[in-house]
């Protein structure tokens, strides 16, 4: 996408500076649709100073990385992908959803290029949390918990962990995910299973 190249620089700066005070007050949507008209970077930059953590968050966890960059440059794709195909964005549809769509294909897209098998599942050297009562899962997503549960998520297959992600890390609802690029049934499919391949995977682990 060279013709978005320099402009890359630009949004980035504009992203780090926050020097347009006028465009962090308006809503995503709003941003987004100013972006689809115009191609109004200033306003995509103020888009990716509000999500360039999060979706770092999301693309480190599905990448199952612990490279820092590696994250970052599908990150990057990412919105650089969003600006290219601005065009893509409907006025009046939620724009977070949106952006996770465009994000989980990049991080998707990064695997099959790989050719990376999900992680191997070894737990044998983590220390064991006390946890008490409730869901398992549930009962695993505290700092407590936080390194084991990674190591499980990662052993997840992509489309799961995806689901997984979205629905416990930004605590998307079932109809927002749905709007990121999965029908909601198998939205509540891949959920379930998901789940009970981490309870499967963490049983030696959690207390009854």
């Amino acid at each position: 996408m060279p013709e978005l190249a320099p402009a890359w620089g630009i949004i980035t700066r504009m992203a780090g500076s926050r020097q347009d005070a006028a465009g962090d007050g308006a809503s995503d949507e709003a941003l987004a649709e100013r972006v689809r008209a115009t191609g109004d970077v200033a306003a995509f930059g103020v888009l990716v100073t509000r999500y360039r953590a999060r979706v770092v968050a999301l693309a480190r966890r599905m990448l199952t990385t612990q490279a820092p960059d590696e994250a970052e440059d599908v990150a990057q794709e990412a919105f650089v992908a969003a600006y290219d195909k601005r065009a893509s964005f409907r006025r009046g549809e939620p724009f977070r959803p949106w952006l996770y769509r465009i994000a989980v294909n990049r991080c998707l897209d990064r695997l099959r290029a790989r050719s990376r098998r999900p992680a191997v599942l070894d737990i044998a050297s983590v220390p064991e949390p006390a946890l008490a009562g409730g869901d398992p899962v549930d009962a695993l997503l505290t700092e407590e918990g936080e390194q084991l549960l990674s190591i499980a998520v990662a052993a997840l297959p992509p489309k799961l962990r995806a689901v997984f992600l979205l629905r416990h890390l930004d605590n998307l609802s079932y109809e927002e995910i749905a709007a990121a690029g999965v029908p909601l049934g198998t939205v509540k499919t891949h959920l379930f299973r998901a789940r009970a391949q981490l309870r499967a995977a963490l049983a030696g682990y959690l207390e009854t």
